[in-house]
């Protein structure tokens, strides 16, 4: 993907493009939600994001991140190969 991985700039570059990002990210605040204090800590942290955007993040849609899913890839040359 990058031509120099030690280069800051390409570094930069990947982080900011459109292209190699990761446009599907969950919301994950570094809290370990798997204990009662944590999962406190991250619903107070959801909620205001809530607050601050509720067209984007909805408090319906909460989920601690130690119940994510796995993504399952469904591009057919990924799946054919792994």
């Amino acid at each position: 993907m990058l031509e120099n991985n030690e280069s800051e700039a390409e570094r930069e570059k990947k982080l900011h493009s459109f292209t190699y990002a990761d446009q599907q990210s969950k919301i994950v605040f570094g809290m370990d939600t798997a204990t009662e204090e944590g999962r406190a800590a991250f619903r107070a942290e959801y909620e205001t994001l809530s607050e601050l955007a509720p067209e984007i993040i909805k408090m319906e849609n909460l989920q601690f991140p130690h119940e994510f899913t796995p993504d399952v890839v469904n591009e057919p040359h990924y799946r054919r190969v792994w």
